[in-house]
């Protein structure tokens, strides 16, 4: 901050009145300092507090969560207010990498569809609802789009492995041998 006594002329120097008036007058202009300079960060959307970012909520109507937290209410706004630019995968790509979702695309030309695949231990609730905001704006009305999450999952469930036998017992009463080479 800029100290105000530092522009008085040399000759108020030592002058024991001027320097009280200086440290009084000094607290105010901090004060009007640090104002004018939130003001000034709440024009932007990337250096806004609470109170710049429920502006630009209220003049795009965005609907707050309680919950929310101020990164997600930025990142909620900027994807509001993106300009617009001719869609390629590659542009589409790129603005999933730049909002920080973390899905890999997958196009289906011949299906007309796009796959979107995520780790399921990496990818929030809050991701996939902005993954899903910029497919419905992005996408052609004529592409369908699929979000997926796949999870390694570990199932240890116990395997039998044996040998089984059958085994028959008759036993015969009364019956008498036949010797087929006799006959």
């Amino acid at each position: 901050m800029a100290k105000l006594a530092d522009y008085l002329p040399d000759y108020y120097d030592g002058v024991l009145e001027i320097n009280k008036l200086m440290s009084a007058e000094q607290a105010l202009f901090d004060r009007r300092s640090d104002t004018l300079s939130r003001l000034l960060f709440n024009q932007f959307v990337v250096q806004a507090d609470a109170d710049g970012l429920s502006l630009f909520e209220t003049q795009l109507g965005i609907a707050v969560a309680p919950d929310e937290s101020l990164e997600t209410r930025r990142t909620n706004i900027l994807l509001r207010i993106l300009p617009p630019q001719p869609i390629t995968i590659g542009y589409f790509r790129q603005l999933i990498v730049s909002v920080k979702i973390p899905a890999e695309i997958v196009v289906d030309s011949v299906n007309c569809t796009i796959k979107t695949l995520s780790d399921a231990q990496v990818i929030t609730a809050e991701q996939i609802v902005r993954l899903r905001f910029l497919l419905n704006t992005y996408l052609p009305s004529d592409l369908a789009y699929q979000i997926s999450k796949q999870d390694d999952n570990l199932s240890e469930l116990p395997i039998n492995v044996g040998i089984a036998t059958h085994s028959v017992v008759s036993v015969r009463v009364g019956v008498q041998a036949v010797d087929y080479e006799e006959v």
